[in-house]
């Protein structure tokens, strides 16, 4: 069950980033793109700039419209493989400390992480979402010139759950 509600987060997530517009990526995570075991996606700015004009992305309780244009690249990485999937652990880690991210949520539920990073540079900023179960392992990286205000102004706080 602690599963499914895992990949259900990750495919809630990459349906929603599926909409926003995008184009840098956190290079450190470009490896994985041909590596064995890892499912690799990455979304680029023109197809999500084709996305956002098609719809406009409505989750409740978000509002996704203020960060969308100021996004510039999405990497969706994956392993089920307990050796890549420790890899790739210890790689964010690295980038994590390296960067200096700033933890926005942590979640522990039963052997299940879920972990979001923010990191505001002068250049690009950065969210890096883990999330563990297992030996899986799902890291969403958002890429783009945006704060950390902006960032909170994604979540509706009106308590509307229409």
């Amino acid at each position: 069950m602690r599963k499914n509600i895992s990949r259900t987060l990750i495919f809630a997530l990459i349906m929603l980033l599926g909409t926003f517009a995008a184009n840098a990526q956190v290079k450190s995570l470009e490896k994985y793109a041909d590596m064995k075991n890892v499912t690799y996606v990455y979304i680029s700015k023109a197809m999500l700039g084709m996305a956002q004009k098609a719809t406009t992305p409505s989750v409740p309780g978000m509002e996704m419209k203020k960060v969308m244009p100021k996004l510039s690249g999405i990497q969706i990485i994956s392993s089920e493989n307990k050796t890549t999937s420790s890899k790739m652990k210890a790689d964010v880690a690295d980038i994590i400390k390296k960067e200096k991210y700033e933890v926005l949520m942590q979640v522990d539920d039963d052997g299940e992480k879920v972990r979001i990073y923010h990191h505001e540079g002068k250049t690009q900023s950065a969210i890096i979402m883990i999330t563990e179960a297992d030996h899986e392992l799902g890291i969403i990286a958002f890429s783009g010139k945006f704060s950390l205000n902006d960032v909170k102004g994604m979540v509706d706080v009106s308590g509307d759950d229409d």
